[in-house]
């Protein structure tokens, strides 16, 4: 008992538009969609995460989704608090104590937000919260150091956020965030069959297409996909066959946008950080890192290496997690919550 207690006495959250990671020893402890059921009647939230979607699916009539956090903002502050204390209490039912909690953030959010969220985070039932960008997250997650003098950079590329982030010497050079991530690669791909098809696909087809065909690069091998819609002009059911081919030419426009803002980025360093890029190169994480050669291209369109680390949806979570033994040294870094309370 003593030793469950201990593990999950330190909890990191990667809190995202479509799903929450927690993370806790060393695994995830949960993964789930961030969202909410409504019931229509009463206006209350009766169910969180898998709960609500089973809920929903068996009465769509009676209730609706919401989802609290959009683009890593705060849209309903009680909907993201009633959320953060159903999954805590989910994943600490056999714990004695309160845990500390690190929580990870798109770049640039506000104080206001920041505070939201510290606020969420202690009333659903943490003692302590943390607050670290999605970038040094990252790189804390995947097993690297920020404290080191030579610079650092890191991208993710999550849901509806991409974040992009310049470290050295245990201090942010630079950190920019866009509206860009994997749900716009999948409304490109649906966006594409109707221009060119003229169908209709879902977005579970159009997420399957991404995972089995799509890729950044020309394909060395032919990859056939069957796509499964409905013709726009009578809304007949179609069945097609298409390559991974055609696609990568399509990817690599609606990828566009994380190039650009790496660049950006990139061009703050200084001088005398050129030879760390150069040589450590760019940790690229988020789920959209798994994407078919996406390291490759992104590597080619902005000059250094492009490395993806093992479980790249994962990281985040883990490096919110690794930041609760590094905050001390990382002041800039990792901002302490208490700070809105007059505790520091």
């Amino acid at each position: 008992m003593k030793a469950f207690s201990g593990v999950m006495s330190r909890i990191g959250i990667d809190l995202g538009s479509s799903q929450i990671r927690m993370y806790a020893g060393n695994r995830v402890v949960l993964a789930e969609n961030s969202v909410a059921v409504i019931d229509n009647s009463s206006g209350a939230a009766v169910g969180f995460g898998v709960n609500a979607l089973v809920r929903y699916h068996g009465a769509p009539e009676k209730y609706h989704l919401e989802w609290p956090v959009k683009h890593g903002v705060i849209v309903d502050y009680a909907l993201t608090k009633g959320m953060l204390q159903y999954f805590l209490e989910k994943v600490m039912h056999r714990a004695v104590t309160r845990p500390s909690v690190a929580l990870s953030i798109p770049s640039g959010t506000s104080s206001v937000v920041r505070h939201a969220l510290i606020d969420a985070v202690l009333h659903a039932g943490a003692q302590h919260g943390y607050l670290i960008s999605a970038p040094a997250a990252a790189v804390l997650g995947a097993k690297q150091s920020l404290v080191l003098s030579e610079a650092t950079l890191a991208a993710v590329i999550g849901r509806d956020v991409t974040d992009c982030g310049l470290f050295s010497c245990g201090g942010v050079v630079a950190e920019e965030a866009v509206p860009f991530g994997g749900h716009n690669i999948d409304n490109g791909i649906r966006n594409y069959m109707m221009e060119k098809y003229r169908i209709l696909i879902g977005s579970e087809m159009a997420e399957t297409i991404k995972q089995e065909a799509a890729s950044a690069i020309k394909p060395s091998e032919v990859r056939a996909i069957n796509v499964r819609g409905r013709r726009a002009a009578d809304g007949v059911e179609v069945l097609l066959t298409m390559t991974a081919q055609e696609l990568y030419p399509i990817i690599q426009l609606l990828l566009l946008p994380v190039t650009r803002l790496i660049r950006r980025v990139i061009r703050t360093a200084q001088p005398e950080m050129a030879e760390d890029l150069l040589k450590n190169g760019m940790l690229l994480a988020g789920g959209s890192a798994l994407l078919a050669g996406i390291s490759d291209w992104i590597a080619s369109e902005v000059g250094i290496p492009v490395f993806v680390p093992e479980e790249p949806e994962n990281v985040v979570a883990a490096g919110c997690l690794a930041a609760l033994n590094e905050y001390r040294k990382l002041p800039d870094i990792i901002e302490n919550g208490e700070m809105y309370y007059g505790r520091e």
